[in-house]
């Protein structure tokens, strides 16, 4: 390999680790400050707030259906043509 390509390729591995160690400390941070904040603990309680929230206008739509379905069911089938 011609040694700028050598250098070249140096310089570019040099970079990536770098960058990866970058990212990696930035994300280490941002943990801490999440859990000194208490991030997790208000995105749990806001993902339990919707899933009730869903779960009491969804479960009544289901039933509501459920109940159409089967009174459509019972009925004889009726010829429009």
């Amino acid at each position: 390999m011609h040694p700028f390509s050598i250098l070249t390729l140096g310089i570019f591995v040099a970079g990536y680790i770098t960058a990866r160690w970058d990212l990696v400390t930035r994300l280490y941070e941002l943990a801490i400050f999440a859990a000194e904040y208490g991030v997790v603990i208000r995105a749990a309680k806001g993902v339990i707030a919707l899933t009730a929230l869903f779960l009491v206008i969804f479960l009544p739509v289901v039933w509501i259906a459920q109940k159409e379905t089967y009174l459509v069911c019972l009925q004889p089938f009726q010829s429009y043509a």
